[in-house]
């Protein structure tokens, strides 16, 4: 083996010495023509001289012999004779040369025009070609040998240009796809830090509002009120509804929960965006109407991200008006029609051109001054209308206003057949005890009284230090506890419940001021029902009902 690498060592090392050096034809073609035209004038040369040389030789001979007149004659013929061939051989030779000489620079400018001016164009264009002009153009020759070559590099040279343009146009795609996804990373990286803000705003909002809500509920179920603490009472109760909802609103937007579709009325989506924008529309001297169908309008979609497409729409209107005058209107309508739901929103803003109209879903356009907007807006819109198999236009004269439509498919009406239980069941208080667990006193109070007023035992517990204590001491028939709390949380005292009082655990209903706690452990807790904070007290009697009669 070894023989046999050493032996193809030394073949591939004499190759190495024995390669030829470069050459170049047009020498060889000179080198050719010099000798042709050198041949020729030898050749005359000789010619000449032979004559001459033969000449000399012929008088020599004549003057030395002893010839009579007609003899001397006859020589002299002769003599004139070989003169006359010599010259004609000269005359041929001059123009055997001659010829040699003028088919050589025909040749010469043949081969120069015919070979040299194309390969020296062919030099050109593969230069310019490594130079990235990819766009280079020739006259094709008609001979058989360069035709084919020149034919086959412009092809070589437009099927590489073809390519580079695709090759820059998916580096474009892919670019815009990465910036696409870095917007998406920052904004949901922004909506993130929201949404934590937003949930710890909302937990610290949502348990005073609970008692708020809650103990004016309770004064207004009290007979013999006074009629002039009735309206005031009535106040109270109205505005911590709405900041109930205001609070919701802001939790579920900023929240960004996965993907979750249900089945909903969009008119919900329609209310709960009037609610969020309401009073920002107001100060800007933007007024909005409504119009809604009397019945529900019942679609398979995520709420939130509904929301989202609304709540895009809705500012984009806004600052569409704001651009050209100072007061402006917003027109929404929404309504089933046969299969579809849907849903439209008119402004008399500024509005758009024909040319605009077509590129207002595509990513990073936007009309808006830099710093004003990414043009992210209209396009997030349309991926999720197309995600819920629905569809997203736009109808717009520029200095009218812009509509919006939306088209979702509708889902079929469910029919329900048992009403919804409003009071608990008929139970002496010893049947029924329920064990209320939470780190706010309000809330405590608020919750035992009202489950008094049902006939229903209760037991409170503030905080979750005593619970063990409690159960042993006293047989429950439902606990109903907070999420957050110091110490063991509602989550630890449902796990505690599972391991030791297992009945229990099924009659166990949980209390939360943030739904994005329970949502970190939705599998852990998917049986188990909830109580978003603030809460009715309709609400409450009807979870407790439910759980009772589980």
């Amino acid at each position: 083996m070894s023989v046999l690498t050493e032996g193809s060592a030394g073949f591939a090392t004499g190759s190495a010495r024995i390669k030829p050096k470069p050459y170049s034809i047009e020498r060889r073609f000179r080198l050719m023509q010099s000798a042709t035209l050198a041949l020729a004038v030898f050749l005359s040369s000789t010619a000449l001289y032979l004559e001459s040389a033969h000449q000399s030789h012929l008088a020599a001979l004549i003057s030395g012999l002893h010839v009579t007149d007609a003899e001397a004659q006859r020589l002299e013929q002769l003599d004139a004779e070989m003169r006359n061939s010599s010259g004609r051989m000269l005359v041929a030779l001059i123009a055997f040369a001659a010829f040699s000489i003028a088919v050589s620079i025909w040749f010469g400018r043949a081969h120069k025009r015919h070979i040299w001016r194309h390969l020296d164009e062919l030099s050109q264009l593969v230069s310019a070609v490594r130079r990235g002009n990819l766009t280079v153009s020739a006259e094709i020759p008609d001979s058989i040998e360069f035709g084919p070559l020149m034919r086959a590099f412009l092809e070589m040279a437009a099927e590489l240009a073809a390519m580079r343009t695709s090759l820059e146009k998916k580096v474009l795609d892919r670019t815009a796809k990465l910036e696409l996804a870095q917007k998406e990373l920052l904004q949901s990286a922004k909506l993130a830090s929201l949404g934590q803000l937003v949930s710890g705003v909302a937990h610290e909002i949502n348990n005073p509002l609970t008692s708020i809500l809650g103990f004016s509920e309770i004064v207004l179920g009290r007979p013999g009120i006074d009629p002039a603490a009735l309206a005031p009472l009535r106040t109270i109760r109205e505005e911590a509804l709405r900041l109930k909802n205001v609070v919701a609103n802001l939790s579920s937007f900023a929240r960004r929960a996965p993907h979750r579709t249900q089945r909903l009325d969009l008119r919900t989506v329609i209310n709960r965006l009037i609610e969020l924008r309401e009073y920002h529309l107001r100060a800007d001297n933007i007024s909005i109407h409504v119009a809604k169908q009397d019945g529900p309008v019942w679609v398979i979609a995520d709420p939130d991200q509904l929301m989202q497409v609304l709540l895009n729409l809705l500012l984009n209107s806004e600052q569409a008006i704001r651009d050209i005058r100072d007061s402006g209107d917003v027109w929404i309508e929404c309504r089933a029609d046969g299969r579809l739901a849907r849903i439209s929103l008119r402004d008399n803003g500024a509005g758009i051109s024909r040319e605009i109209r077509e590129r207002v879903f595509e990513p990073f356009f936007t009309t808006r001054q830099p710093g004003q907007g990414a043009g992210l807006g209209l396009a997030i819109s349309h991926g999720i209308i197309e995600q819920h198999q629905g569809t997203i236009s736009a109808e717009s004269t520029a200095g009218e206003g812009t509509t919006i439509r939306i088209e979702l498919p509708l889902s079929p009406e469910k029919r329900s057949d048992t009403a919804p239980t409003n009071s608990l069941p008929a139970a002496s208080p010893a049947a029924k005890h329920a064990l209320v667990i939470d780190d706010e006193d309000g809330i405590l109070e608020m919750v035992g009284d009202t489950l008094e007023r049902f006939g229903c035992r209760v037991t409170l517990l503030h905080g979750s230090s005593g619970v063990e204590a409690a159960l042993k001491n006293t047989q429950f028939d439902a606990v109903i506890c907070d999420l957050k709390m110091p110490g063991q949380n509602g989550l630890e005292v449902y796990r505690f419940l599972r391991r030791t009082y297992p009945e229990l655990a099924s009659h166990f209903l949980l209390m939360t001021g943030n739904l994005a706690d329970a949502q970190e452990h939705g599998a852990e807790i998917a049986s188990v029902p909830l109580l978003p904070k603030p809460f009715t007290l309709v609400r409450l009697r009807e979870a407790v009902s439910q759980l009772l009669t589980k």
